[in-house]
């Protein structure tokens, strides 16, 4: 009786034997399919819609190739794939199809007289040619145009027109380039046609990446100006100046909709980009009262009223912890002070893991720098969380050479250095020092003006040194051809003096913006 049950119940689990050594996706290597061994590479690197070749090296005491069948199948990492059948010979050669990701390898090799099988497996990363590298937003006559230089393989290749043949390749007014990235569809386009995300996977688009599907409260149908993103909060500020908050700590979250007692604010937001505050300073320069404002959506968790956002110069007075608050008076109405520029960075004046924002003010021909450490709104709740912000430098910069003539600013995460174009010059200001005067860094040649000046703060990939390059992008007044130069800032400390670019392209339409898209981009 005994031996009756053990045998039913191996009937019993055969099938459930079999069917799992048939679906085995290769985590083990089987070798004693008639003492056959296959080998080859363990890791692979491989380009979509590019040849891709496999010659296994095969040793065994009898190999009759015809006495087998072979299959190579590739299984999605992120699981979210069928697998694919990338061949059924030994030897692998095709142009591969497979999307971005990372896949395991699998060779299956079967003996077709007894079924017996040999499995090898292999790691394969797969990139596109628009994996990695440059990515231009131009204004082609005003047409939205996306061009791409891609840093795949050893010699870069220029993409034109990425957004032709789809739904967006008549959009109008380019704005900005945005990456998110704790967002699976990290990318976003802001235009006057409306503003969108597009896929990881080659900037694909469809109809939900539209930041209307981004809104709890129903569709939002406005024109977006600019957009901002340091979790754990996001927000936008549209045409007419109206702010919009999403609170992205616990996932996407949706935008909320815009405060009845809000100002209108310029197209430009600070915060500390270095920084991970809990609830975090979100500063803008509101242009009917000409006063900087906080953001207040997160004040309710603090336990106070977020009807409103709060002039700056009213948040010591409110309880909030502040540094340097002698440095200078916040600017008032009374001031007649102009908007000109807003700027985030990673320079760490203090080395205690903040970044600076930097703003210039105007007046007439003259121009004023501040320098602030945006930081914890949550230290009103509790001080242990630090200081609300910190003043770090007002520097008067009326002396610059040509600086009310100046059309763009940059400025550096590695020292005190602002620089800023006019026509095709471009000048650097070290702002720390006690009478700050501009030096020429160069000047490019006659008949080009310069359109786009900028540093890109990298995510991931050496982020800290090469946040310090120079991006220019100038455009030829005869042909109206642009021009992208990318200039080392790290090896020469900031100094471009007579600097020879070391990365250069032309090709394109008129340059509004430029960001770097990394191989690795999406961080839960």
């Amino acid at each position: 009786m005994e031996r009756m049950k053990y045998i039913r119940l191996l009937w019993l689990l055969l099938p459930f034997l079999w069917q799992s050594c048939a679906e085995d996706k290769g985590n083990y290597d089987y070798k004693d399919l008639n003492d056959l061994n296959i080998s080859f590479d363990d890791v692979y690197s491989a380009i979509s819609r590019e040849p891709f070749v496999i010659k296994p090296e095969v040793t065994a005491k009898e190999f009759a190739p015809d006495a087998y069948t072979y299959e190579w199948k590739a299984y999605d990492q992120a699981g979210s794939q069928e697998p694919v059948v990338l061949g059924t010979a030994l030897n692998l050669d095709v142009e591969l199809t497979l999307a971005q990701g990372n896949y395991q390898l699998v060779l299956t090799i079967r003996e077709k007289a007894s079924g017996l099988y040999y499995q090898k497996s292999a790691t394969l990363n797969v990139d596109t040619p628009l994996s990695l590298g440059w990515l231009i937003l131009c204004s082609d006559n005003g047409r939205v145009r996306l061009d791409m230089v891609s840093h795949i393989k050893e010699t870069d290749n220029v993409y034109y027109d990425l957004l032709k043949g789809t739904d967006l390749e008549d959009w109008l007014q380019p704005y900005q380039l945005l990456c998110d990235p704790g967002m699976q569809e990290p990318f976003y386009l802001v235009t006057g046609s409306g503003t969108t995300r597009l896929s990881n996977n080659d900037f694909q688009w469809n109809d939900s990446y539209m930041i209307g599907y981004e809104f709890g409260n129903g569709m939002y149908t406005g024109t977006v100006r600019c957009l901002a993103s340091h979790r754990p909060g996001k927000l936008f500020v549209d045409i007419a100046g109206r702010v919009y908050y999403c609170n992205t700590l616990s996932g996407d979250g949706l935008f909320g909709s815009v405060r009845a007692n809000g100002f209108y604010v310029e197209p430009a937001v600070g915060y500390n980009a270095k920084g991970t505050p809990f609830v975090p300073a979100f500063m803008m320069w509101d242009k009917n009262n000409r006063r900087f404002v906080v953001c207040a959506s997160e004040f309710a968790s603090i336990g106070l009223d977020n009807v409103r956002d709060v002039p700056m110069d009213e948040l010591a007075a409110d309880g909030f912890p502040t540094v340097n608050e002698e440095l200078f008076a916040w600017p008032k109405r009374a001031d007649r002070m102009d908007f000109i520029c807003m700027e985030n960075t990673r320079y760490d004046r203090n080395q205690d893991g903040n970044g600076m924002t930097y703003a210039v003010l105007g007046k007439g021909d003259q121009r004023f720098l501040y320098g602030i450490i945006l930081n914890e709104l949550y230290s009103f709740a509790e001080a242990k969380y630090g200081y609300a912000y910190e003043k770090a430098y007002y520097v008067d910069l009326s002396a610059c050479t040509d600086i009310a003539q100046a059309t763009h600013f940059a400025f550096s995460s590695l020292k005190t250095f602002m620089y800023y174009a006019v026509g095709r010059k471009v000048y650097r200001v070290n702002f720390s020092n006690a009478a700050p005067a501009a030096e020429l860094q160069f000047e490019l040649s006659e008949g080009e003006e310069i359109t786009c000046l900028k540093f890109y703060l990298w995510e991931q990939e050496d982020a800290d040194n090469r946040s310090y390059d120079l991006i220019v992008g100038s455009k030829k007044n005869d042909t109206g051809e642009s021009t992208l130069r990318i200039y080392d800032g790290f090896t020469n400390e900031g100094n471009f003096q007579d600097a020879v670019p070391v990365e250069q392209y032309a090709g394109f339409a008129d340059i509004v913006d430029v960001i770097y898209r990394e191989k690795v981009i999406y961080q839960q």
